[in-house]
């Protein structure tokens, strides 16, 4: 039988479960496009099978969960060994810096992380008593955690990464530059999500 305090806490828990999940993708998705194109300096062509490799490896990548999540180990085991191996995957994106070895390190981090996505809402479904009316409201948390992560970047391009009186082309330079720290931010929260998971 659930304890009373569990179930007072369950909601919460569940949120913060969703926050982490999609604050560790808003952290960097965002910004994708204009960090290829502007500091790594990928033709639009490379730019767009980055984005495909992402979006192949998440097609495949449920499969194979779906398949692991309670038959070889708990949904939980699961999700902490995938956001772990994503923070590692997320952080080598932002150093990587030819188009070979970002295409194929993006198709395995969708992979790796699109099924955790799957897997947070089944854990929240398993776990939640009225489902209609519970759902929504967890599920809020991980929009507001994309919104977050992705200010939290924005503001740190703003303050750090915006020189003052330099021209347009240099401050654009310098912001390109300064959007690798999403990749870092990015991966810091997976460990988070990571070592979350196991409790």
């Amino acid at each position: 039988m659930t304890s009373p305090d569990r179930n007072s806490m369950l909601l919460p828990r569940l949120s913060l479960m969703m926050f982490l999940q999609f604050a560790i993708w808003g952290a960097w998705l965002p910004i994708l496009y204009p960090f290829l194109l502007g500091y790594r300096k990928f033709t639009l062509t490379e730019t767009g099978l980055c984005l495909s490799a992402g979006a192949i490896g998440a097609i495949f990548g449920p499969f194979i969960a779906g398949q692991l999540a309670d038959r070889v180990m708990s949904t939980e085991k699961l999700l902490c060994i995938s956001h772990l191996v994503g923070a590692v995957l997320v952080f080598m994106l932002g150093t990587a810096d030819t188009f070979v070895n970002f295409a194929i390190l993006s198709g395995v981090y969708g992979f790796v992380y699109a099924p955790t996505i799957a897997l947070t809402n089944s854990l929240a479904f398993h776990h939640l008593t009225d489902r209609d009316r519970d759902f929504g409201k967890i599920r809020l948390w991980g929009t507001i955690g994309w919104i977050c992560a992705g200010i939290a970047v924005g503001q740190y391009l703003r303050i750090w990464s915006s020189p003052v009186d330099v021209s347009e082309a240099d401050l654009r330079l310098a912001q390109d530059a300064g959007r690798a720290v999403a990749f870092t931010v990015s991966a810091a929260l997976g460990v988070v999500m990571g070592l979350y998971c196991l409790t």
